[in-house]
């Protein structure tokens, strides 16, 4: 799994951390192959708190970080069920560093990247939380197959 990590410099602004995870998984359901492709993204959102303070005084200033987890799922099955449908996580990641947010970007950056394993965790446990919501998606409506 490669992640590239990039952060801009606006606060307050939900901004992309790095690139797209994918997760590609398969069931029967109802003697239907379902492929379902999940592709997520770190969404990071920061926040400036504190004042600078004048000299010789404790500066008050701190960035706070929250990550979400942004992910599109597109499901297939033969030529007629095209399904997709976004589901987002909100702060499965978050933290602060003292100082302006600008500064901070290194840390903050690499923080999420020595936390690689634990997203891609949140992204299994939404594909395998997604398959009862996708399963209810496939059945016509007033026709129970047995689930």
């Amino acid at each position: 799994m490669s992640i590239v990590l990039a952060l801009g410099l606006a606060f307050a602004v939900p901004e992309p951390v790095h690139s797209t995870l994918e997760h590609r998984t398969s069931f029967d359901h109802a003697g239907e192959r379902i492929d379902a492709h999940y592709r997520a993204r770190v969404v990071l959102l920061r926040r400036q708190i504190g004042s600078v303070t004048k000299a010789g005084m404790p500066s008050t200033l701190r960035c706070t970080w929250r990550a979400h987890l942004r992910i599109e799922r597109e499901a297939r099955s033969g030529q007629k069920l095209r399904s997709s449908r976004r589901i987002d996580r909100r702060a499965i990641l978050e933290g602060s560093r003292p100082g302006w947010c600008g500064a901070s970007d290194n840390a903050v950056t690499g923080e999420i990247a020595r936390r690689a394993e634990d997203i891609r965790a949140h992204l299994l446990t939404v594909a395998g939380e997604d398959q009862a919501v996708l399963k209810a998606e496939i059945e016509p409506k007033g026709v129970n197959r047995g689930i």
